[in-house]
């Protein structure tokens, strides 16, 4: 009698992949609307901004999910520090760049805040509504059960079946 063996190791997470690859056509494509929201209502300079804001918010963001589902695929005792972490990380991250763009001089001749702002939110709220909708959706068991012995298998046999 042969039985099927499972592996130890964890079988790869499509999940990660599908949910980042919405994620990011999702902002790219609300980054574009505010790039375009921005050129026709604020010029170059809005343009500038929202692409700029749409563009650093959906990379950073992409960058962290990627790092939390690969830590997710190869240890997923550890996903939980680590996505708080790099949530932290991105969080800083931004404001950084905030206060960097805040003490530049001339910045809003060649970029408007506001639709850097427009841009920044268009990207997080697309991705923060892609990724609970396709969570929602995704069939994503909530534990493993553990292999019944082979034992157990052949005691659980139906009375009059052969053994």
């Amino acid at each position: 009698m042969t039985t099927a063996t499972t592996s130890p190791h964890r079988e790869a997470r499509p999940y990660g992949v599908a949910a980042l690859g919405l994620a990011v056509l999702a902002g790219s494509v609300c980054g574009a609307v505010a790039t375009v929201l921005g050129l026709a209502l604020g010029g170059s300079a809005g343009a500038l901004g929202a692409l700029v804001g749409a563009g650093v918010t959906l990379l950073v963001l992409a960058t962290g999910f990627a790092v939390v589902d690969v830590v997710a695929g190869l240890m997923p005792a550890a996903s939980l520090m680590v996505a708080v972490l790099t949530y932290t990380l991105q969080l800083g991250l931004l404001a950084l760049l905030l206060v960097a763009f805040g003490r530049a001089e001339d910045l809003e001749a060649t970029m408007s805040p506001q639709w850097f702002a427009a841009g920044v939110i268009a990207v997080a709220l697309a991705w923060t509504v892609c990724l609970v909708v396709h969570a929602v959706r995704a069939r994503i068991p909530l534990y493993d059960l553990p292999a019944p012995a082979p034992s157990a298998v052949r005691d659980a046999a139906p009375e009059g079946s052969e053994r």
